[in-house]
């Protein structure tokens, strides 16, 4: 089933013939338009499972084209990074379209960016398909243990079939009052890597996350761990608001410039940068010998600019994560990490050999229980190859029963600590109602601690 784009009906694009190398009798080229899109009616035979196969040329240099796909009334499918090409090629679109028998139609789109699309093609799906739009079968890291390779390939597994609850640790009066409330506990515990920054410790702060994060792994759970990295040298440490020594992950509370590392590996800032890495290493090396492994989030919220990691723009921040991963990937070769990227924009995105997770934080308000469609097309069209996709941080629970219907990538939450949970020991209804949180923990859909099965 394979039509010229140049016969379908265009939004926001006109048939062209400039360029050579394509099929038919043209192409259609679209501008760059917020609005523009094609739609393409067809029908199938059968009910099963199909595969969306464009034929594309992006010869504008701008590595940041992405299409998003979605079908029939508005459901959506995918959305994904295109390469930038010589001439007209070919990629599938990275996930399984499951048809019924009869008509349908497949949406095209490529928000704010311009591009040329040849033909459109709907083919049954078949395990050597299958195998290039699913996310890889092993973590990026080449020297990846058992342990982290069973777990990716779990979530992998899951994908589209449950979500993994998370809980983020401030104190394990979170994790109490979940079970108090529902009967589980969550899968996943968030820690934070942050009291083991060198510049907290000289101030006396002294980390205890390891520690319940080995219990937590012993108890058959998961661990995901992020890094408030407090600067390494310049912090302002005045008397004001988020402006302490131990505010030191935020961009107005140190003058700590690591673009200066970037451009000078002779640098200071450089030194203190692998000083920094090198005793988080240290950390990720004690749950290494545990054998546990990490889902492994740095650098995170960057694009929004309030951590001093993100204050430098883009490039500073792709070539500092690339630092972080070749420090632990290639000097101290850690086997435990799987690694999530959190910028939360395209823009940000260090490349797919860094990256083995997609993530973003939602904080949508008080009782707002989303499914989070715009943050999901967001994050995948970050990456050319498809990624498994996460919601890293959370206030209120996702709509986990729509997210089960509508069958969404979504591979676990992990939800805020704190007041997003409880005050004063006792479950607080502020974000999720306490029925919504019952609900929505005993869902089938929903995968607990006792229910982790990592093989």
């Amino acid at each position: 089933m394979k039509t010229e784009a140049e016969n379908l009906e265009l939004h926001g694009g006109k048939a062209q013939a400039e360029e050579s190398g394509f099929s038919g009798k043209g192409y259609a080229a679209f501008a760059s338009h917020i609005n523009a899109y094609v739609e393409f009616p067809f029908s199938v035979k059968e009910e099963g499972d199909y595969a969306v196969l464009l034929t594309f040329a992006n010869k504008t240099e701008d590595d940041l084209v992405s299409v998003r796909v979605d079908y029939d009334e508005g459901r959506y499918l995918c959305s994904q990074r295109l390469p930038v090409t010589e001439s007209f090629s070919s990629v599938y679109i990275n996930e399984v379209l499951s048809l019924s028998k009869g008509k349908h139609k497949v949406k095209v789109s490529a928000p704010n960016r311009g591009w040329l699309l040849d033909s459109i093609e709907i083919v049954k799906m078949n395990d050597e398909i299958l195998a290039q739009i699913l996310p890889a079968e092993a973590p990026v890291s080449k020297n990846a243990s058992q342990a982290s390779i069973a777990l990716y390939r779990y979530l992998r597994n899951l994908r589209g079939k449950a979500i993994i609850s998370g809980q983020t640790l401030s104190s394990m009066i979170d994790v109490d009052v979940i079970e108090e409330e529902t009967g589980k506990i969550p899968a996943i515990l968030g820690i934070d890597m942050m009291d083991y920054s060198p510049s907290r410790v000289e101030h006396g702060a002294n980390g205890t996350v390891i520690r319940k994060a080995k219990a937590w792994a012993k108890k058959g759970g998961i661990i995901t761990c992020c890094w408030h990295w407090n600067a390494p040298a310049q912090l302002v440490d005045e008397d004001k608001p988020e402006m302490h020594w131990y505010d030191g992950f935020r961009t107005k509370a140190t003058k700590f410039d690591f673009s200066k590392a970037i451009r000078d590996k002779d640098s200071e800032e450089y030194r203190l940068i692998i000083r920094d890495i090198d005793a988080i290493a240290v950390q990720l090396k004690s749950l290494q010998d545990s054998n546990i492994p990490v889902l492994w989030r740095p650098l995170h919220e960057a694009s929004g600019g309030w951590f001093w990691w993100g204050a430098k723009g883009p490039e500073n921040y792709k070539a500092l994560y690339k630092i972080l991963f070749d420090r632990l990937e290639n000097y101290h070769k850690l086997t435990n990490l799987i690694w999530v990227w959190n910028a939360q924009n395209p823009e940000w995105y260090p490349g797919d050999e860094y990256v083995d997770v997609v993530s973003v934080d939602t904080y949508p308000g008080k009782h707002v229980y989303g499914t989070f469609h715009n943050e999901l097309q967001l994050i995948q069209s970050a990456s050319e190859k498809a990624k498994l996709c996460a919601l890293s941080e959370n206030g209120p629970l996702p709509d986990v029963e729509k997210i089960a219907e509508e069958k969404l990538p979504w591979s676990w939450f992990c939800t805020w600590c704190g007041e997003f949970v409880e005050k004063n020991g006792k479950y607080s209804e502020e974000y999720t109602e306490r029925e919504v949180l019952k609900k929505f923990y005993n869902s089938d859909f929903l995968i607990s601690r006792d229910e982790v099965n990592i093989q």
